[in-house]
């Protein structure tokens, strides 16, 4: 199971905010996330990540073990694969996937776009520091390569993560 003590020393939680844009910025899988919220900062509760996808962006279906997740986006269009079922929302649209379920997000908008994406418990966001690279202010996230597939690959068993490739990244 995964937990903030493994990434990010003890669990506290204490009030706190963030002005828009602030918060630890990384990219992965050509996205870039804006963490607003950690274990560490909830006492284990929750880890809360911005989200902006361009177009056609988004994960590959995955699986999550140990947390639950869900999507408020907050401009945009995705689509959100929950198990058997694909749901498309707009600005303001919600959705939900228990831990156990396949799932993934999509940006289907012509424009990048922005999701605020919750896991609760807290803790999975460790993941996201391992597998992806500190974002660079002022430049758009690369496309995904062979060393961010190779650390996804090592990462994603320490965290309770099974994905299902596309076939162009299954090498």
């Amino acid at each position: 199971m995964s937990t903030s003590t493994d990434t990010q020393g003890p669990l506290s939680a204490a009030a706190y905010g963030y002005e828009p844009g602030e918060g630890r910025r990384l990219w992965i899988v050509g996205d870039t996330m804006t963490f607003k919220a950690t274990a560490a900062q909830t006492g284990g509760s929750i880890a809360a990540v911005e989200v902006l996808a361009a177009p056609g962006g988004g994960p590959p279906p995955h699986v999550h073990r140990d947390e639950d997740e869900m999507w408020y986006v907050l401009d945009g269009e995705f689509e959100i694969l929950a198990g058997e079922e694909t749901l498309r929302l707009g600005a303001g649209g919600f959705a939900f996937v228990p831990r156990g379920t396949l799932h993934r997000f999509e940006n289907v908008s012509d424009t990048p776009s922005r999701v605020l994406i919750v896991f609760t418990p807290g803790g999975f966001e460790g993941f996201f520091f391992e597998a992806g690279l500190p974002a660079v202010a002022g430049a758009e996230a690369p496309p995904v390569g062979t060393e961010e597939i190779e650390r996804t690959r090592r990462a994603a068993p320490r965290y309770g993560l099974e994905l299902e490739w596309p076939q162009e990244m299954s090498g």
